[in-house]
């Protein structure tokens, strides 16, 4: 009986970590999380921490009024999420994302970045 206990609370714990690394986080983007930017980036890219399911994943840009100002053609492959920006005016622009990892677990974040 004494060492059940022990041996269940290891394994409820090895099982938390591992579910843990399935969820897509955010690894780094370009532009860089809160950066200032000259002159207008051309496309902003996400590389998540695991594979993605393009089918449900999703990433577009906002300005400062929540109007999408991306070019709509987002590309998913792998780990990567890539969407193209027109000519962007001085201000701040907010990036949001949607992961969806293929084991299906579903992770959401925001950024934003100043173009100068």
């Amino acid at each position: 009986m004494n060492i059940i206990r022990p041996l269940l609370i290891l394994t409820l714990s090895l099982v938390s970590i591992s579910l843990a690394r399935a969820h897509a986080f955010l690894d780094h983007a370009d532009p860089r999380v809160g950066s200032t930017v000259n002159p207008s980036p051309t496309q902003v890219e996400l590389w998540m921490t695991e594979e993605l399911e393009p089918a449900f994943t999703k990433i577009k840009v906002l300005d400062s009024n929540g109007t999408e100002v991306d070019k709509k053609d987002a590309k998913i492959s792998g780990s990567t999420m890539i969407v193209s920006l027109p000519n962007l005016p001085s201000g701040v622009y907010k990036v949001a994302w949607k992961a969806v990892a293929v084991d299906t677990h579903v992770t959401t974040g925001d950024f934003t970045f100043t173009v100068n």
